[in-house]
């Protein structure tokens, strides 16, 4: 088991902490690629600990959202494009062609 620091950015940490996004999504490279199932991240300033309960790969940041579904996701979007934008915001589709997507199940440990 492994434990790692994560990065997320509002309004997606207060989602995260109040269990509405329960899906991350991230380039499948570097700390991510190597993640399993009973990993821990810690996430915000205060590094509060989700379990890592599944990762699923997907071709694309529209193709993990459609699967995993919007509300998991990104809940404050209503539609797959919207959805698909914020992540392009951090990534290019260049990164994603290379990489893939790696769809992080999470559940917050109280």
């Amino acid at each position: 088991m492994q434990t790692i620091q994560l990065n997320v950015q509002e309004p997606y940490l207060s989602f995260m902490l109040n269990k509405q996004k329960t899906v991350e999504g991230r380039l499948n490279k570097g700390k991510f690629k190597d993640l399993k199932i009973g990993d821990i991240l810690l996430i915000g300033p205060d590094e509060k600990r989700f379990l890592i309960e599944g990762t699923t790969l997907y071709k694309s940041f529209r193709g993990m959202i459609e699967k995993e579904g919007i509300e998991n996701v990104i809940p404050d979007k209503d539609n797959i494009d919207d959805a698909e934008a914020i992540y392009y915001k951090f990534y290019t589709k260049e990164q994603e062609i290379e990489f893939g997507v790696m769809a992080i199940k999470i559940k917050i440990l109280e």
